[in-house]
């Protein structure tokens, strides 16, 4: 096949002796591979006896028949920005085919080379991200339907005869590359929404793999096939992975974005940043609170953690946006660092939230004395984060000794702080004193 490309040259036509003579090569290794399997001896001790061992060879040299042949062919007669999805499909293609004989033949072994169809899938997804605008173009929009279709046929068919890794693997790759088109069909359908800049973009990356964290942790899921062939790759695995996704997304959304619903006017809570910022976080406490991730052994103390943490750069990012919006701050760290206006927002914000967050611990400890030294950690964390305030009060709003901001600054502080310690004492107090 080699002399004879060389001696040729490229084929001319659709179907070429390229074509035909690699589709027959394929066909004899995976026939030779079949008699193999039906009739070599099998050695009860060893297991394996003899020629048998080429059986998996030959279904891999057949395998490379068909890739070879297919790329011969994708790359003669198929402009680049369709070889994606003509790659999406030949996969796909063969993947079925094996599946297929498998079903058909009862012939386990031939159902391997599918094991990499999700990961091949998982790797066309990223070179949808990073080539495309929507992965509906240039042949997608047929192309992954068909994949995707080919995916459950895997997943029904060959996946239950495979090791449990393996079979994991392809059950939860299956969810991420959902959640990738997804995602980038979303930031497709939004971008056009609004102007250039605007925080359209974002919610439209979050909207599917949101939905998909929130269906997999419900007991209805998991009854249903296929996740209720793997549920542990679904609600744990997949789980875990799409709700750090989420957590990732709303930090580098705050940071990123400055929350614009331009042509719409901004709103606080109201616009498309903080929509999606609420749903990433509703989604993964959703996940959180489920069996999935208490089979992660994820303590209750590190999931209020990792909530906590995200929903205080989430209050944090939405003050510097509304001084953005309406004071005209630009969206810029050094700006944010040289605002006074700013700096005092966020001096009265963290003691506002050390204020709460004392308060609640304090009260819950009251009421359910059983919780008593998990409030008293949570008011710790409240004391830590007033302990910030007050150093952040003698190294930074210090330098702006004299205007009327810092003013505010200083006198809201200590007014709140005069508040927390008579409303929000230290958890277990009055035992100690009623002890002593």
């Amino acid at each position: 096949m080699l002399a004879g490309h060389e001696r040729h040259g490229v084929p001319t036509s659709v179907f070429n002796a390229y074509l035909f003579s690699g589709l027959m090569a394929a066909a004899a290794s995976l026939a030779a591979a079949f008699f193999v399997w039906r009739h070599a001896p099998r050695g009860a001790s060893a297991g394996i006896d003899g020629e048998a061992v080429a059986e998996p060879m030959l279904i891999g040299w057949g395998t490379l028949w068909l890739l070879a042949t297919a790329a011969l062919q994708i790359d003669t007669f198929v402009t680049a920005p369709w070889r994606l999805a003509a790659w999406i499909v030949v996969i796909s293609a063969i993947a079925a085919s094996y599946v297929l004989l498998c079903w058909r033949l009862a012939w386990r072994t031939v159902s391997l080379p599918a094991v990499g169809h999700a990961p091949l899938l998982a790797l066309a997804t990223a070179t949808t991200a990073a080539w495309f605008d929507s992965p509906l173009n240039h042949g997608g929009w047929w192309a992954w339907p068909f994949a995707l279709a080919v995916h459950l046929l895997v997943l029904k068919h060959a996946a239950p005869h495979w090791p449990t890794p393996l079979r994991t693997l392809a059950h939860t790759l299956g969810v991420f590359v959902l959640a990738g088109l997804g995602a980038l069909q979303g930031r497709a359908i939004t971008a056009d929404w609004g102007d250039a800049g605007s925080a359209w973009a974002w919610l439209g990356w979050l909207a599917v793999p949101a939905l998909l964290l929130m269906l997999l942790p419900r007991t209805g899921t998991a009854k249903r096939w296929p996740v209720s062939a793997a549920p542990d790759a679904y609600q744990t695995v997949a789980g875990a992975v799409l709700a750090a996704a989420a957590l990732l997304w709303s930090v580098l959304a705050n940071v990123a974005s400055d929350g614009s619903a331009r042509p719409l006017p901004h709103l606080p809570l109201l616009n498309p940043l903080d929509l999606g910022i609420a749903l990433a976080l509703v989604a993964t406490t959703w996940w959180l609170r489920s069996p999935g991730a208490t089979a992660l052994s994820i303590a209750p103390a590190g999931r209020v953690a990792l909530i906590g943490a995200a929903g205080f750069i989430w209050l944090n990012a939405m003050l510097v946006r509304a001084f953005h919006h309406y004071a005209g701050v630009p969206y810029r760290f050094d700006a944010w660092a040289e605002s006074l206006a700013v700096q005092t927002g966020i001096t009265l914000l963290w003691t506002i939230t050390a204020l709460v967050l004392m308060w609640l611990a304090a009260r819950r400890a009251a009421l359910v004395p059983a919780l008593a030294g998990a409030s008293r950690a949570a008011w710790m964390v409240g004391a830590g984060l007033l302990a910030a305030v007050v150093l952040k009060l003698l190294i930074i709003d210090l330098s702006g000794t004299g205007t009327v901001t810092r003013i505010v600054s200083f006198i809201g502080v200590g007014v709140l702080m005069l508040v927390i310690g008579y409303v929000a004492p230290p958890p277990g107090k009055e035992e100690r004193h009623a002890a002593v």
